[in-house]
């Protein structure tokens, strides 16, 4: 087994957030979700090819292992992001009332479908399956910010609010 260090392509606080997630789990790997949260965080919102061979690297698996999870997993970006990620939520709960308006609405206003990013690169939007809040629908996830009972006023409002 490889020492517990980086490989020097990471900063050395990620490094060292990465290595107190490896001392929390029997195999590195499996702190590899957590760990490319972090890394993706350092890298600008996104795992570009190059940083995903770096976690590669760091993790000591192979670069397609990684590209699986980042592929599988919706909540990893494998292109640019804009500076804020928009996930509004679409299933039943939230479509019965009135998620559809909502991305209508996002469509109308902001210019954009599900999984671009405004001309400004303020915003992507991604529509999403389940967040996990259907008694207080329609919701979105603005970062890691749960909105919910939203209205096109009030999603209007949070976007605003961000700069």
């Amino acid at each position: 087994m490889r020492p517990v260090s980086g490989n020097g392509k990471f900063s050395a606080e990620l490094v060292k957030r990465v290595e107190a997630l490896w001392e929390r789990y029997p195999d590195r790997k499996a702190a590899l979700l957590p760990a490319l949260h972090l890394i993706q965080k350092e890298r600008d919102g996104w795992l570009s090819d190059e940083t995903i061979r770096d976690a590669a690297e760091l993790f000591d698996v192979p670069d397609m292992h990684i590209k699986g999870i980042v592929g599988f997993y919706d909540m990893f970006h494998g292109q640019p992001v804009g500076r804020h990620v928009v996930r509004l939520c679409k299933t039943l709960s939230c479509k019965l009332r009135g998620a559809d308006e909502l991305r209508a609405h996002v469509r109308e206003k902001y210019g954009v479908l599900n999984g671009e990013t405004t001309a400004d690169g303020r915003f992507t939007f991604k529509c999403f399956e389940c967040l996990g809040h259907c008694e207080v629908a329609p919701m979105m996830l603005v970062d890691e910010e749960k909105h919910t009972e939203l209205t096109t006023d009030k999603l209007d409002a949070v976007l605003e609010a961000l700069a």
